[in-house]
């Protein structure tokens, strides 16, 4: 009987439907918020890019934010993803069950997921905005 206990996965709930709203919020929030923090700031953005692997790679949200708030360029992202995320978990798109799912490791996972594609949201914007603009190419 142990042998067929320790064999078995761990079976974790299933992220709830209604996460996925949650986490397309959290992604066009934290793009949004992004965008405010780096606009102008040609290094933040090019720093960001190059640690974008190194990112999607954390687990959790608090190791995202710390891995954020300790990077000489990217510190100001660090204090403004943690606001975001309050205020998303706050929101009407985070019921009890949202909230729960958000606990968990494959919650906080897809939360990790949702930041890092706001961020790379983030980065087409201000990069396709600087092409658009009239008589400037992008920097870099």
């Amino acid at each position: 009987m142990l042998v067929a206990v320790l064999a078995c996965p761990i079976q974790r709930p299933p992220v709830p439907r209604e996460y996925y709203d949650f986490r397309a919020a959290l992604q066009e929030s934290v793009a949004d918020t992004a965008v405010a923090e780096m606009e102008g700031d040609p290094a933040m953005q090019d720093r960001l890019e190059d640690r974008l692997p190194d990112l999607a790679a954390i687990l959790t949200t608090d190791s995202l934010v710390a891995t954020l708030d300790v990077d000489p360029f990217l510190w100001p992202l660090g204090s403004a993803v943690a606001a975001v995320l309050l205020k998303t978990l706050d929101s009407e798109h985070a019921g009890g069950r949202v909230r729960s799912a958000y606990e968990n490791p494959d919650g906080q996972r897809l939360a990790v997921d949702a930041i890092v594609i706001g961020f790379g949201k983030s980065l087409r914007r201000l990069r396709v905005g600087e092409v658009e603009r009239p008589g400037s190419a992008p920097e870099r």
